[in-house]
């Protein structure tokens, strides 16, 4: 019965794949996505395992390292592109659903644990999370597998084999190193083990089994104390109890709570049979036990704001089985299709109220975002690595860096595109541009200024003149209805101009340098544009510009600088020279080992072919 039951979860499987795929690559990445993609090494990376658990540690102090590291391992199979990422939680959420099935089908029976399953998988909100690239699904996959493992050994230990236990105790340790809010789960748990669950060798073992997964999570519990309470900042807008029982039934009933209801008490008579009575009670009393330890948790300390509903998964896989048991129930059969099928048709009209979005955080701004997966496309094999992106946004909030740094806008140009940009206020004024735009603009000398010339924001002529001022325009790089792309290079150089890029034998590379002498401005102003192989170097790394006269005796020079220290990815620097007598000099750049300032890094300047740890930038004579 079983395996025909099975049989149909193949279909179902199929559909909740459809429902969810649908979002995998139809949003931008939002600010949680990005803070994932931050830790396992996406942004600033790569990472190795240890470094992602000190990002982790260091920036969000809450959660645990377990799905960053899955998601570096998947990124090095299939690349940093949100699409092929966020069908990593769309893989563990499947998983979720057939641990789903093999927990109900075990210990209710097939029927049930279908049921179970499609009254899981058809969630409308539940499904959001099988296309974020966060951790939820994973949670909630091994929180299944762990009260699989545990009635296993309870309910059935005739059956149980050697590996039981030990799946409890992974299971266990890795719920918690997934999101350490499964420890509510364990609570639940443990409570039911010492209350509902006789005495015996058994009972020892598994409690044995729970202190090992405690043993096992322990290097990671100082990290989770400092989350909770140096870090916790849930408790200054939690939900009040009775919002919380509201939102968590809204969301779990996919909007419709009389539906709901009608469920619940159609799994209560079923407890009337002694045998559904043993076959069902665990799930009754998990269900219950977990929603009110989560709801006492959340009036003590303030868990769950509305932004955070998701943290209610917790409790619904021991819902989902027993709602599936009372749909199993209904006769004659087609009835609980029917119901299914209203509950969905439910689904989507919470999906489009007005406030569906509030449950999920700050999700709702992405649709005001440029954009920029378009960008990505249609500029990919048309940019340079030298260039830099201009383009606008009407919600600042695409340029907020996150926990590594970084923000979405950096993801899409830096990660995805492999170039540097950034995204103006379409309705800024005069005032304010000439404010934020020479930050923004950080003296990159190559600009490619994106904008819709359908709709062109308010700021637009502002913005063009503001830029001519100091830049020139050169080749139109696209020119579709909806996004044209114009390059713009500062006027000190050239539209056709070669770079003029320096290679350093560690790896080090100056892609390009320009420098010019204003001789009624007395000073030579030099840019260099740094690229790093690998992240360690910006500590092991000095940079110095210099001034050197024909018998290359130093006359002038600019501070050195740490590669770490505002170098990457353009350094330009002023060098005075109102107090040089009339001759011929040379601005030259080096590149030198941070502790041993005698130790030059060599060099090739790919335009002379000159080789050297002291190597021109410019030649220049001052007159009398």
């Amino acid at each position: 019965a079983a395996q025909a039951r099975w049989f149909w979860m193949i279909p179902l499987l199929l559909l909740v794949t459809l429902m969810a795929a649908g979002g995998i690559n139809a949003d931008l990445i939002w600010y949680d996505e990005l803070t994932s993609i931050g830790h396992a090494g996406g942004l600033t990376g790569p990472y190795s395992p240890l470094e992602i658990a000190n990002s982790v540690r260091q920036h969000s102090p809450k959660h645990t390292p377990l799905f960053f590291e899955l998601l570096a391992g998947w990124a090095a199979l299939v690349g940093w592109h949100q699409a092929p990422l966020r069908c990593l939680p769309l893989f563990f959420g499947l998983l979720a659903l057939a641990w789903t099935f093999r927990l109900g089908a075990d210990f209710v029976n097939a029927r049930a644990a279908f049921w179970a399953c499609a009254f899981l998988g058809l969630n409308v909100f539940w499904l959001e999370y099988f296309h974020e690239i966060r951790m939820y699904s994973l949670q909630f996959m091994l929180i299944a597998a762990l009260a699989w493992h545990y009635l296993r050994l309870t309910r059935q230990p005739a059956r149980a084999r050697w590996f039981h236990p030990l799946g409890l105790i992974l299971t266990a340790a890795l719920s918690l190193y997934a999101q350490p809010f499964s420890i509510l789960f364990h609570l639940a748990l443990g409570i039911y083990h010492l209350v509902f669950v006789k005495l015996s060798r058994t009972w020892f073992q598994l409690a044995l089994a729970f202190a090992a997964a405690a043993l096992l999570y322990l290097p990671w519990l100082p990290v989770t104390i400092i989350g909770l309470t140096a870090k916790f900042d849930t408790a200054f807008d939690a939900m009040s109890l009775e919002e919380a029982a509201r939102v968590c039934i809204r969301l779990l009933s996919n909007g419709n709570w009389l539906l709901l209801l009608a469920l619940i008490i159609a799994a209560l008579l079923p407890l009337r049979a002694a045998s559904w009575r043993r076959q069902l009670r665990s799930f009754w009393l998990l269900a219950l036990l977990t929603l009110a330890i989560l709801f006492l948790v959340n009036e003590t300390v303030g868990l769950i704001p509305l932004r955070r509903s998701r943290y209610f998964f917790i409790t619904w896989g021991m819902w989902a089985l027993v709602i599936g048991a009372g749909l199993a129930c209904f006769k004659p059969r087609w009835i609980a299709p029917l119901l299914i099928a209203l509950y969905l048709a439910s689904g989507f009209a919470l999906r489009d109220a007005a406030d569906y979005l509030s449950y999920q955080g700050t999700i709702s701004v992405v649709s005001r975002y440029p954009p920029l997966a378009d960008y990505v496309e249609k500029l990919r094999g048309k940019t340079m690595p030298q260039d830099y992106v201009v383009g606008f946004t009407n919600v600042y909030f695409v340029n907020r860096h996150g926990k590594s740094g970084k923000s979405t806008a950096d993801y899409y140009m830096e990660t995805l595109l492999g170039i540097d940009g950034t995204f103006l206020q379409g309705g800024v004024g005069a005032d304010a541009l000439a404010t934020v735009m020479p930050n923004q603009l950080e003296d990159n000398p190559y600009l490619l200024f994106a904008y819709n010339p359908a709709q062109p924001p308010a700021s637009f002529d502002l913005v063009t003149a503001y830029l001519q001022r100091d830049y020139q325009p050169c080749a139109i790089v696209l020119d579709e209805d909806q996004l044209h792309v114009q390059r713009y290079v500062y006027r000190a150089l050239t539209c056709d101009r070669a770079y003029q890029p320096i290679y350093y034998d560690n790896g080090i590379k100056i892609v390009d340098k320009f420098a010019e002498y204003n001789a009624e401005a007395a000073s030579v102003r030099v840019v260099t544009g740094w690229e790093v192989a690998h992240r360690q170097q910006l500590e092991a790394y000095n940079v110095s510009l210099q001034i050197l006269e024909p018998a290359w005796g130093n006359v002038r020079q600019a501070p050195d600088r740490h590669l770490y220290d505002d170098v990457l990815k353009w350094y330009v620097q002023e060098l005075p020279t109102d107090d040089l007598p009339p001759g011929d000099y040379r601005a030259v750049v080096i590149l030198y080992d941070r502790y041993s300032s005698s130790a030059k890094v060599p060099g090739v300047d790919k335009t002379t072919g000159e080789v050297g740890g002291i190597l021109p930038v410019l030649h220049f004579t001052i007159e009398e």
